[in-house]
């Protein structure tokens, strides 16, 4: 079985278990619980249990007149239909949601991720920033997350960041310098520092949010969501800037 589409399918909220068992009825077409057991390897009464989920959800249907209780997936579109009517209704309930969230002491929200998955995650929530200011070393954020930076360009290209304005003050080798002309391609503003070799360390300002990520072995990211913290910093973020050579 394709664990690529599998772990797509965990992204769209399925159980690895579930993902599975829809994935061998596309496959199969149609197929009763014991064809689903060979292509699966999962335990009959496991399945029953994920087939009556799968159902619930409008994912799989059982076939009617057939003496042996048959099931078949629904066309995959389903998916994608279901993904966009949470987007929009998540949309929808956004203000609500953050009127909520800004209740109570005015005082910094710190948070702290120690897994890869949870820097990338922070990294996507970036994305949707109107306006960011990343001080980076992308070489070293090429080692910890091998392809991520091609995928943002592609990403970007294709209209899925909605990033506004975007400005990237790197240190000074070939490798920063020729991601900064592909993200010039993109109408991102781009300078280095000429005195600064590398960072170990990954600072961007966003929002009202300040996030600092160590790029070494075991790296790490500290989110600090404090509006009168990122008005102090900014004007130092300002004068680094200032401070960069522009990328021909």
């Amino acid at each position: 079985m394709d664990q690529d589409l599998v772990k797509l399918l965990e992204q769209t909220g399925f159980t690895q278990k579930e993902a599975e068992v829809y994935l061998a009825l596309l496959e199969l077409g149609q197929g009763n619980v014991t064809e689903i057991s060979k292509v699966t390897g999962l335990k009959r009464s496991i399945i029953y249990v994920l087939l009556e989920g799968l159902i619930k959800r409008g994912y799989a249907n059982e076939v009617p007149n057939k003496k042996i209780n048959t099931y078949h997936a629904l066309d995959p579109s389903v998916i994608l239909t279901q993904l966009r009517t949470t987007t929009k209704n998540f949309s929808e309930m956004l203000p609500m949601l953050r009127t909520l969230h800004n209740k109570g002491k005015v005082r910094p929200k710190i948070i702290y991720h120690e897994t890869k998955e949870g820097i990338l995650n922070v990294y996507k929530e970036m994305n949707e920033a109107k306006d960011a200011f990343f001080i980076s070393s992308y070489e070293k954020i090429d080692k910890v997350f091998p392809k991520v930076i091609d995928e943002w360009i592609n990403n970007y290209r294709k209209g899925l960041i909605n990033l506004q304005r975007g400005r990237h003050l790197v240190s000074n080798n070939e490798f920063n310098r020729e991601i900064m002309r592909k993200f010039k391609e993109l109408n991102q503003e781009v300078r280095y520092l000429p005195d600064v070799k590398d960072f170990s360390m990954d600072f961007t300002l966003y929002d009202n949010k300040l996030d600092i990520t160590s790029l070494e072995e075991e790296p790490f990211i500290v989110v600090i969501e404090s509006e009168s913290l990122v008005n102090s910093i900014k004007p130092i973020f300002e004068i680094a800037w200032k401070s960069g050579k522009e990328i021909k």
